[in-house]
C-alpha cells in the first residue's frame, strides 16, 4: 500500500521541528563548560585539592591553608589586583634609618572580627610566636636576633620587633634586605590577637570558631576536619566597601575528573586543572595558564641507611626523564628543572641575567651516569637489590607523578624497587619532618624573589630541612649570604651559586620540574587573580559581572 501525501499542516509541523532541532544543536555546545548554576550573583564557587591543616599563621604547612590565611587576614603588605605590592595594614611610608636596618611603620586603624582594635602589639605577638623555638621559623633570621631566639639562645623579647605605641610598629633587621616589603606579604607574618589566642590555647587555628580575622573575609563552616568551608565578607574590615562579593564557597575535590565534571555542570566558578587534562580545554575561553616559581622535587632522607649513600642519591636524581614528565604527563606549562632555583625567580645584579641561566644546569637527566652511580651504591651497600618507599600526597596529580617517578627509577636502575604510598599532604609533611620516610615527592612555593627563599631550607638547623642534610660548608655559605655579604650584592650572588652547587653535588634533594599553573574560571566575575609566588587565588578583587 502506498503512503498518502503529507498534508500542509503536517509539513509545517515537520519544518518547525527541523528548525528547533537545528537551533538546539547549534546552541547546545555553547553551554558546554559554561557555569550557569551558581546560587547567587555575589557567591563565588571554588574548589581546592587540599584540606586545611591549620589556620594558625605560625603552624601551617599546606598551600590551601596559606591561601586561606591570606583571604581572612591582612598583614603589613599585600598584592593588589595587578600583583603589585601595596600597603596592607601599613599606612604612609615607613621611616627607615640610614643603614636600612630599622623600619618604623604606622598602622591604619582597623578591627578584628570581634570588634577589637588591631594594634602593633598584635604584630609583635604574631611574629614572636612564629620565631619561638616551638615553630622555629628560619625565615625570621633576617630579624635582629631572629636566629638566636628560634634556637632558644635568647628570649623572645630580644627579637627585633616592638610596639612603640598602639599604631606604631618598629622592626629591626640583622642586615639590609632589598625585598623587605615582599617578605612581609607572607602568610607567616600576619598579626595574631594575643588575648584571643591565649584564651583558646592549643585549639587556635584548628577550626573556624578558634580563628580570628582582620582581613576582608571571615571563615565559616570549618570544624577542623571537613571538606568544605565558607569565606564570608567581613562586616568589620576597614575597607569592606571595596569587597564586592558576599561569600566564597570552597570545597575540597582531590580527583581532577570530579572537579572537571563539577565545572562543566556549572557547580564551580574556579578549579585548578593539573596534568594532561588541560588538553580537553585547550581552545576554551575558560582555561587560563601561567608559570610559577613553584618547584616539584624528590626529597631523600639522609638519616636512613640506604639514602644516606651519596651514590644512591645521585643515581636517583639522574635517572628521571624530566622532559617526558612535563611534556607527556603534565602538559600544563611545567618545565624540567635542573637546579633548586627556578627560572624567573632572580637575576644576577651585575648583568641582569636570569639566575638559572647564569648558574647553569645541575643534576640533569643522565641515565648512563645514573647507572654508574647505581653500581657504586650497590657496591658500597653490599647488595644488588634495594627497596625504597616513596611518599606522595593523595591528590590525583601527586599520585600520577609518584607513579611516573616509580617507573623511571625502576626502569633505569635494575634491582631497585620503589613502593609508592599516597597519604594526605599534612601527614606526608609530618613524616618528612620526623625523618620517617625514604623518599618523598613534594612541591614548594618560594615566598619571595630571592634564591635564599629555597636555599635556606637545607641549613642544618632548619625545620624545613626534610632531607636532614648536614654540611658545615653549606651552613657557612648561608651564614655569609645573610651576614658577611648581605650588603655586597655581587659577592652574595656568587655565594648563593656556590651554595646551590654544593647542595646538588651532594644530591641532598633532586629538583624535578618548575610548575605551570592551569585553572578553569567561569565568566561570571571580573577581578580574579593568582599571586606571583605560587598557586594562591585572590578572591578579594572579585566583582560580579552585570
Amino acid at each position: 500500500m502506498r503512503n498518502r501525501p503529507m498534508t500542509w499542516a503536517e509539513r509545517q509541523v515537520l519544518i518547525r521541528f527541523a528548525i528547533f532541532s537545528l537551533i538546539f544543536a547549534l546552541v547546545l555546545p555553547l553551554f558546554h563548560i559554561a557555569p550557569v548554576k551558581a546560587a547567587s550573583q555575589k557567591t563565588f564557587e571554588a574548589a581546592t585539592s587540599q584540606n586545611l591543616d591549620t589556620l594558625d599563621p605560625a603552624a601551617y604547612t599546606g598551600t590551601t591553608s596559606s591561601e586561606t590565611i591570606q583571604q581572612i587576614n591582612e598583614g603589613l603588605y599585600r598584592y593588589n589586583a595587578k600583583n603589585k605590592i601595596v600597603p596592607g595594614m601599613v599606612t604612609g611610608t615607613p621611616k627607615v634609618n640610614k643603614a636600612k636596618t630599622v623600619y618604623t611603620f604606622t598602622l591604619r586603624k582597623a578591627k578584628w572580627q570581634n570588634g577589637q582594635a588591631v594594634t602593633a602589639q598584635d604584630f609583635v605577638y604574631g611574629i614572636r610566636r612564629k620565631v619561638s623555638p616551638k615553630y622555629a621559623s628560619s625565615m625570621s633570621d633576617i630579624l635582629k636576633n631572629g636566629k638566636a631566639v628560634r634556637l632558644n639562645q635568647k628570649p623572645a623579647t630580644a627579637l627585633g620587633v616592638k610596639a612603640i605605641n598602639a599604631h606604631t610598629l618598629q622592626i629591626t633587621l640583622e642586615h639590609p634586605v632589598p625585598y623587605i616589603k615582599q617578605f612581609f606579604t607572607n602568610s607567616h607574618f600576619m598579626p595574631v590577637n594575643e588575648k584571643f589566642a591565649k584564651k583558646v590555647g592549643k585549639k587556635f587555628g584548628t577550626a573556624a570558631k578558634y580563628t580570628l580575622s582582620n582581613g576582608p573575609f571571615i571563615l565559616k563552616g570549618w570544624n577542623g576536619t571537613n571538606d568544605s568551608w565558607v569565606l564570608q565578607k567581613s562586616p568589620t574590615y576597614y575597607d569592606k566597601q571595596a569587597i564586592k562579593i558576599n561569600k566564597v564557597n570552597v570545597q575540597v575535590v582531590k580527583e581532577t575528573s570530579t572537579a572537571m565534571n563539577l565545572f562543566d555542570d556549572g557547580e564551580l566558578d574556579y578549579t585548578t586543572i593539573p596534568d594532561n587534562n588541560v588538553q580537553k580545554y585547550q581552545h576554551s575561553k575558560y582555561l587560563h595558564q601561567t608559570t610559577t616559581p613553584t618547584i616539584g622535587y624528590l626529597s631523600m632522607n639522609i638519616q636512613r641507611t640506604k639514602t644516606a649513600n651519596s651514590h644512591l642519591r645521585r643515581a636517583l636524581a639522574l635517572a628521571v626523564d624530566k622532559k617526558k614528565l612535563t611534556h607527556n604527563l603534565l602538559q600544563d606549562g611545567s618545565q624540567p628543572l635542573n637546579g633548586l632555583i627556578p627560572t624567573g625567580l632572580a637575576t644576577d645584579p651585575s648583568n641582569g641575567k636570569d639566575y638559572r641561566q647564569e648558574t647553569g644546569q645541575l643534576l640533569t637527566y643522565d641515565p648512563k651516569q645514573a647507572k654508574s652511580e647505581w653500581r657504586k651504591a650497590q657496591s658500597e651497600l653490599k647488595t644488588k637489590h634495594i627497596a625504597l618507599e616513596l611518599l606522595s600526597a593523595d591528590t590525583s596529580q601527586a599520585k600520577s607523578i609518584a607513579e611516573f617517578l616509580q617507573s623511571q627509577l625502576q626502569n633505569h636502575l635494575q634491582g631497585l624497587t620503589i613502593n609508592v604510598k599516597a597519604i594526605p599532604v599534612a601527614q606526608r609533611i609530618q613524616f618528612e619532618q620526623d625523618g620517617n620516610y625514604d623518599l618523598a615527592f613534594g612541591t614548594y612555593v618560594p615566598d619571595y624573589a630571592d634564591p635564599m627563599a629555597l636555599l635556606f631550607m637545607y641549613g642544618s638547623d632548619q625545620k624545613l630541612n626534610f632531607s636532614h642534610y648536614k654540611n658545615q660548608s653549606y651552613d657557612t655559605y648561608l651564614d655569609n649570604i645573610n651576614g658577611k655579604y648581605a650588603a655586597d650584592s655581587a659577592q652574595r650572588f656568587k655565594t648563593m651559586q656556590s651554595a646551590e652547587k654544593q647542595l646538588l653535588d651532594d644530591a641532598a634533594t633532586a629538583p624535578i620540574y618548575q610548575a605551570g599553573f592551569s585553572y578553569l574560571l567561569s565568566n561570571r566575575f571580573n577581578g580574579f587573580g593568582v599571586t606571583p609566588f605560587g598557586q594562591w587565588a585572590q578572591f578579594r578583587y572579585l566583582t560580579p559581572k552585570k
